[in-house]
């Protein structure tokens, strides 16, 4: 039992340890995206390909929302008592969005305070641009309900998955949603197509992770998969998981 305990607090040491590492709000360099201690992979860097190709709703950076979404502390607490809660469930990890939305995975623009495309001011950018071709294949990063499957202002044609426990992603700027509203999808599903509708200057996927409605750093996310998978892991078979990472295995 005592093992057990100690376990699961190393589980908890470790998101803990991840959030801290990279949930860096309001970055505006890719130096910027820097990753855990290894074995966590590198946080991908900025791309060279494409950069134009941004876009989002427009968040003044002095509004209310933008005010909100940059409350760290209280949306990582929130982020990292959920993850705890899912660790303890033996399939509770497949709900975080824990895989990359596309095959390759660039970054023209990242989460947080920017200069917008269009109006040259200062504005909050909720989510992570991520470059591509026209038609570029776009993957559910966790099991879900789709909520939204439609035309949504500045997004375009937008896809928003409910994962429950709080956790939504949003998917923007879609040349083709190949799912409907209240389909139930499954990480790793097709279900759009890249494009460039809505408020946006190129071809790219706008790519969001909201926490009970406020929109979060999604890099954690897209860099901790071995964690995750190692955590399931553990839940399911009590493989040790350290606080510096995941085991390694024979």
């Amino acid at each position: 039992m005592n093992q057990l305990l100690l376990s699961g607090k190393s589980i908890v040491s470790r998101v803990r340890s991840v959030l801290c590492t990279v949930a860096v709000i309001g970055m505006t360099t890719p130096a910027a995206i820097a990753a855990p201690a290894p074995p966590a992979p590198p946080a991908p860097k900025a791309s060279s390909h494409k950069p134009s190709s941004v876009g989002g709703e427009f968040i003044p950076a002095n509004s209310a929302e933008a005010s909100a979404d940059l409350r760290t502390d209280q949306q990582f607490r929130t982020l990292f008592q959920t993850w705890k809660k899912m660790d303890a469930r033996p399939n509770g990890v497949i709900a975080i969005p824990s895989v990359h939305p596309v095959e390759k995975l660039q970054f023209t623009s990242n989460f947080g305070i920017r200069t917008d495309p269009f109006r040259g001011t200062a504005a909050m950018h909720a989510g992570v641009d991520i470059p591509g071709p026209v038609g570029t294949p776009i993957y559910a990063t966790a099991d879900g309900i789709v909520d939204h499957a439609s035309w949504q202002g500045g997004y375009g044609n937008m896809v928003e998955i409910n994962h429950g426990k709080g956790i939504a992603t949003r998917y923007g700027h879609l040349s083709k949603i190949l799912v409907a509203d209240g389909a139930r999808v499954t990480r790793g599903q097709l279900i759009a197509l890249m494009g460039s509708t809505g408020r946006s200057t190129g071809s790219h996927l706008h790519y969001e992770v909201r926490m009970d409605g406020h929109a979060v750093n999604p890099v954690p996310f897209l860099t901790t998969g071995d964690y995750l998978t190692a955590s399931q892991d553990h839940a399911i078979h009590q493989i040790p998981v350290s606080s510096d990472g995941p085991a390694a295995q024979d």
